[in-house]
């Protein structure tokens, strides 16, 4: 087993497509398929599950990939400790929830890339609950969540705090709970913890939880919220430019409305000098 083998499986298992994975990697595809070959006559088990025009992960390589992510992670701060005076470089892969990879971020990644153009960026944005899950997977560097996690494997710091509102269509009316509870709760992902958060408070005030309708992305949501269909529930950040006299924004309770969101990584990685620099720019204490 060697590190070219891992980076041919990583990038199979991602493309679930060889031809994909040989262009990804400048690799002739006989060289990708003989590596992933090689690879599991080594460790005696299939990783691959073939089909005519793509490949997926067998019980075995679901398994095994965290493991091969974790390897190829630990020997790129090997590397890279070997050339401590060195410039930031190589890939550096973010998650962050929609909220704040939209309002929060752009300039923060403008401003790092300006100042480490060497590095090989990557944003995904995804819930909570799956950017955790790429964190302990070692498929993500770093991502901004939810907080706190308090999970024994991932380490988490104070970023900022969300102001929650729910978010209703353009009215001048005076508000009138009952009006709202028939309506549908819209959200753009599932479990959402900013819905959660309105759910308990009806829970917690004697009111039975609303109908959740998702539909997939917030500016579809934003607009079957101006159009009448239903509510949100999302943070001032993200809705105060957007307003525009076509929604109304009325603050949760306190002890509803405030959202931690931390960044987090995993405990037992190294802390490349691509990550610190980020942490760094986006004004993230390191204790």
């Amino acid at each position: 087993m060697d590190i070219k083998s891992l980076e041919i499986f990583k990038a199979v298992a991602i493309e679930q497509n060889i031809t994909k994975a040989a262009e990804k990697l400048n690799y002739v595809q006989s060289n990708v398929t003989a590596r992933i070959q090689r690879l599991e006559k080594e460790l005696g088990v299939a990783l691959l599950y073939r089909s005519h025009k793509k490949v997926s992960l067998t019980p075995a390589g679901r398994e095994f990939l965290p493991h091969a992510n974790k390897l190829l992670n630990d020997f790129e701060a090997a590397f890279e400790a070997m050339n401590p005076s060195s410039a930031p470089s190589g890939p550096l892969r973010i998650g962050a929830m929609e909220s704040t990879a939209s309002t929060h971020l752009p300039l923060i990644f403008a401003r790092y890339h300006e100042r480490f153009p060497q590095v090989e960026l990557s944003m995904t944005i995804a819930p909570t609950v799956d950017q955790i899950e790429d964190i302990l997977t070692y498929k993500a560097d770093g991502a901004f969540v939810d907080g706190p996690v308090l999970h024994p494997e991932i380490v988490e710091y104070p970023v900022l705090e969300e102001s929650l509102a729910l978010i209703t269509a353009y009215s001048t009316d005076p508000f009138v709970l009952t009006s709202i509870l028939e309506k549908l709760l819209l959200s753009s992902f599932e479990h959402c913890i900013y819905l959660g958060r309105w759910q308990h408070w009806l829970k917690d005030n004697g009111h039975q939880p609303m109908k959740v309708m998702e539909y997939g992305t917030l500016e579809g949501v934003l607009k079957c919220v101006e159009y009448g269909l239903g509510v949100t529930v999302l943070p001032m950040s993200m809705i105060e430019s957007r307003m525009q006299g076509r929604l109304n924004a009325y603050p949760l309770e306190d002890s509803y409305r405030i959202v931690p969101t931390v960044f987090i990584r995993r405990r037992d990685t190294y802390r490349t000098a691509a990550l610190s620099k980020f942490m760094e720019e986006a004004g993230i204490v390191v204790p």
